[in-house]
């Protein structure tokens, strides 16, 4: 017998037993032979390659035996190396879990609140990520922004009505924004000097009669974020790392069997 684009004789005599694995794929499926031979070398006959592959399987495989032993070895090994995979991303989601657990509430000395003039018509911005937009008289060219779970914790309907241009408003912002940003005696990170130099995010907004984002509501919402997303984090963190367990203790009782 010869197989393959480079020719090469094979005697059926050399063939000591063989294995056969089936492909699918969406549109298609097919087989492949493979033949153990004596000399320990491997000859691999695939049904997309021959249009006569079951004449040809029937020919070399005729008195030979089936290594069924080395198909469930190679079967275990497929399934063992997916559930490694899916035990892999369980782990990826158990550290989700503890960066969710991580995230602390933000704190009274880590903000500056200073007071300014409103300087236009307070905008809610409605695209992928909704936002609230403030334009200060002081600085025209900043935007002070309320995104995220900052936006959950916001009276939104009520500040944008309430607060006209000109309206005196006190904005709460992170200490590290207001010198880096509104002082400037601190430099600007990388991101910010060429991407985010003009945005800042706003941690609590109030004027002289309501508040509209106060820190007890941003983490009352970060809280509430927090242990949804841990629950989350670690519900498919399980689901994922089973299967992966399962399959290893199937592996070790498999082994010690044979």
């Amino acid at each position: 017998m010869s197989f393959g684009k480079t020719k090469r004789s094979y005697n059926l005599n050399e063939v000591e037993n063989w294995t056969e694995k089936q492909i699918k794929e969406k549109y298609d499926r097919w087989e492949i032979l493979t033949l153990y031979l004596k000399t320990g070398e491997k000859v691999k006959i695939s049904g997309r390659n021959y249009d006569n592959y079951f004449e040809i399987k029937n020919e070399v495989t005729k008195n030979k035996k089936r290594n069924v032993k080395l198909e469930d070895l190679a079967e275990l090994k497929t399934g063992l190396q997916v559930c490694i995979i899916f035990a892999l991303i369980g782990l990826l989601c158990f550290f989700g879990v503890y960066n969710a657990l991580q995230i602390k509430d933000v704190d009274a000395k880590d903000i500056v609140v200073f007071g300014a003039k409103n300087a236009q018509k307070i905008e809610l911005r409605k695209r992928k990520r909704n936002s609230v937009l403030i334009k200060l008289e002081n600085f025209p060219d900043l935007n002070f922004i309320i995104s995220g779970k900052n936006l959950k914790a916001t009276f939104v309907d009520d500040l944008v009505n309430e607060v006209k241009e000109g309206d005196s408003i006190f904005i709460g912002i992170d200490k590290a924004e207001y010198r880096k940003k509104i002082i400037n005696i601190d430099s600007l990170s990388f991101a910010d000097k060429y991407f985010f130099n003009k945005n800042i995010s706003i941690e609590s907004v109030a004027s002289k009669n309501n508040d509209y984002l106060n820190l007890s509501g941003v983490n009352a919402v970060r809280l509430d974020d927090k242990f949804w997303d841990a629950a989350i984090f670690g519900f498919f963190g399980f689901i994922m790392i089973l299967p992966g367990i399962f399959a290893i203790k199937k592996s070790i009782i498999n082994r010690e069997n044979d």
